[in-house]
């Protein structure tokens, strides 16, 4: 093979620039079916019409044939001279395939199209809008749920100080309340202090000149105002309902108590002509109210009293509060057999 425009007859390698050649007719039909084709300055330029001759340099021949195939320019191969002495040889310069294989490599990339560009800028430019769009809303969102819950709370703290308030308005009405019943039990109880008896009044008298009458007037009884009860000066009468001793029946008996005898006699009648029985005061230890319900089957419980000696419990019932009051003072007079006073 001899190279244009010399006759001197040059070694050829008919392998080696046939393989090469042989490459480079396949990556020109590589190029022509994607679309591309090669110039002088080794750039991808695109096949599309409607594309325009951007990357075509200014002054330099349209690379398409009439018919609308890619031209493509068969500037791989370079004829070197050889160095002085030296026969020469047809050379391959490799310079132009590479730039082949990269700008095919990097032809596919759309970022190097400024409308692809432009596109990608602006499909980042929506997708930052919508971001900040979603996070201003998710910050609304935040500052909405926030405020409601700062509500909630308050609303809380108001609900449980309206119950803080309810209770303590309700604490102190019970309060003034509880105060006011004590100052009128503490009253109630100066006013018994003040009229309370001592205990020593209760307790038997051996006096000779002891006025009875004037003992129970004196303890807070009218004595004129009792029909049931008759007082003097040594004695009391009157009748009561007494419980039997063996057998368990109540009769009316006529009482009699007689501080000069030193007895509590009953009789059937208020006539005394039969006696029925004697309690002497010696044997007198105990008058109290029956507040046990001891007595049995009792006419009225409520008027029921006790009168303990050595050896019998006496149940009577009197016939109104007043006069049952006026008996257990009468009779504790007479309860010499009550010896823990001496004590």
């Amino acid at each position: 093979m001899t190279t244009s425009g010399r006759n001197t007859p040059t070694k050829s390698l008919p392998d080696l620039s046939l393989a090469y050649l042989d490459l480079d007719s396949k990556r020109q039909l590589d190029l022509q079916g994607r679309g591309l084709y090669t110039c002088d300055d080794s750039r991808i330029r695109p096949t599309d019409p409607k594309q325009g001759h951007w990357g075509a340099p200014q002054g330099s021949h349209s690379p398409f044939l009439p018919s609308g195939v890619p031209m493509v320019h068969h500037s791989i191969l370079h004829h070197q001279a050889p160095p002085a002495g030296e026969s020469t040889y047809d050379t391959l310069s490799l310079e132009s395939s590479d730039s082949v294989e990269t700008s095919v490599s990097t032809g596919n990339n759309s970022a190097c199209s400024p409308e692809s560009s432009n596109g990608l800028a602006g499909l980042r430019l929506e997708e930052m809008e919508k971001m900040l769009k979603e996070a201003q809303q998710e910050k609304a969102r935040l500052v909405e749920s926030r405020e409601r819950e700062v509500q909630a709370r308050k609303q809380l703290l108001e609900a449980e100080r309206r119950r803080r308030e309810e209770v303590e308005r309700r604490l102190q009405d019970e309060t003034a309340h509880r105060q006011r019943l004590v100052e009128e039990e503490v009253k109630l109880r100066e006013k018994q202090c003040s009229q309370a008896r001592p205990m020593t009044r209760y307790l038997p008298i051996r006096k000779e000149e002891f006025d009875l009458r004037s003992h129970v007037e004196s303890s807070g009884h009218c004595v004129d105002t009792c029909a049931y009860v008759i007082v003097t000066e040594k004695m009391c009468k009157g009748h009561l309902v007494k419980m039997g001793g063996k057998i368990k029946s109540w009769k009316k008996r006529w009482f009699v108590f007689d501080r000069l005898k030193r007895t509590f006699s009953y009789y059937v009648d208020k006539h005394e002509t039969k006696l029925k029985g004697v309690i002497y005061f010696q044997a007198i230890e105990e008058v109290y109210y029956d507040h046990l319900r001891s007595a049995t089957k009792s006419p009225n419980p409520s008027l029921t009293f006790c009168v303990k000696t050595h050896d019998r419990l006496y149940f009577m019932v009197a016939p109104s509060p007043e006069a049952m009051r006026i008996w257990m003072d009468v009779i504790v007079t007479g309860a010499e057999g009550y010896t823990q006073f001496m004590t």
